[in-house]
């Protein structure tokens, strides 16, 4: 027998079926569903995000978007900013629903009878049997953050985003601006999980087992030095055409990709194993607390005493 959740009411009940809120907090939320969409957005810190079957951490910077009666719950330690942004369809200009319905993946569709979520179980599993079989890369940077389409903002993104939700918490806004705020938002989105989806797909497929193999490596030798014009070499790739490629699978440069993979491994080591964060620093290969502190800061937007 399927697991029912509780359903939670929007925030504010406007005529414009659309409500913003920035939740600042450190409690955790249980698994829940609503009779809406809605958009999260990290603003700060991070959350373990349980969602599609899948639990996935979230940071600065990532977005993602829950669909009408899919349940979904956060798992929290140290205080963290999320900006949510709830709202119904018939809330957007047919305009704009006609671009945004272009985007695969953004806008999932209901949950709705038992006979079609069997369907999509199924076909998930048929799809996580070809990416093991195949050693086939799918498109993000964390190899399950596909199946909650996360959607990973680049820092000017990120801001843009940031100053339009800022203009609709600050104002008293009306439905039509309520409306025109949601759509921006939206739309901005799109552009990030295009640009994502696009660099990944111009790649071959050689190329991105290529790449495969090197997130792989990455992942077993975390603690150590890496020199990635060796490993560039080793791939029979120039360290400039190297760097691209990893650039276009990841979104991110080789070097800020281990950095950012670092300080959330060591957030996980903190949060699920109890480590100090000397521990958790040396665990990744971070002797140099310091450093570590500043990294920490800067990718997750908090000190990393936040996480203990």
């Amino acid at each position: 027998m399927e697991q029912t959740y509780p359903y939670f009411d929007m925030y504010e009940g406007n005529t414009a079926g659309i409500a913003f809120e920035r939740w600042s907090d450190s409690r955790s939320v249980d698994m829940h569903s609503h009779t809406f969409y809605e958009l999260l957005l990290v603003g700060r810190g991070s959350c373990r995000h349980m969602y599609q079957d899948t639990e996935t951490l979230l940071i600065q910077g990532d977005a993602v978007i829950v669909s009408r009666n899919h349940p979904h719950g956060f798992s929290i330690r140290g205080e963290t900013v999320i900006y949510n942004c709830q709202f119904r369809l018939d809330a957007l200009s047919e305009e704009v629903m006609h671009h945004l319905q272009k985007a695969p993946y953004l806008l999932e569709p209901d949950r709705t009878t038992e006979e079609e979520r069997g369907w999509e179980t199924a076909l998930q599993e048929r799809e996580k049997e070809a990416f093991y079989h195949k050693e086939q890369l799918r498109m993000g940077y964390e190899l399950n953050s596909s199946k909650q389409g996360v959607i990973h903002l680049d820092p000017s993104e990120f801001a843009f985003l940031h100053s339009v939700l800022q203009h609709s918490l600050d104002e008293e806004a009306d439905a039509l601006l309520y409306q025109r705020y949601m759509e921006l938002i939206l739309l901005q989105l799109k552009k990030g999980l295009s640009r994502q989806n696009q660099k990944y797909i111009q790649c071959s497929g050689a190329n991105q087992k290529a790449i495969a193999a090197v997130l792989v490596y990455i992942e077993e030798h975390l603690d150590e030095t890496m020199d990635f014009n060796i490993i560039a070499q080793e791939c029979s790739f120039s360290p400039n055409y190297f760097r691209k490629l990893f650039r276009d699978v990841t979104g991110l440069a080789p070097v800020a990709y281990v950095n950012r993979l670092r300080i959330v491994r060591a957030c996980e080591y903190m949060q699920k194993e109890g480590m100090s964060i000397r521990d958790a620093a040396e665990q990744v290969g971070i002797y140099d607390l310091n450093y570590f502190s500043r990294m920490f800061k800067k990718i997750m937007g908090c000190s990393p005493s936040k996480m203990t």
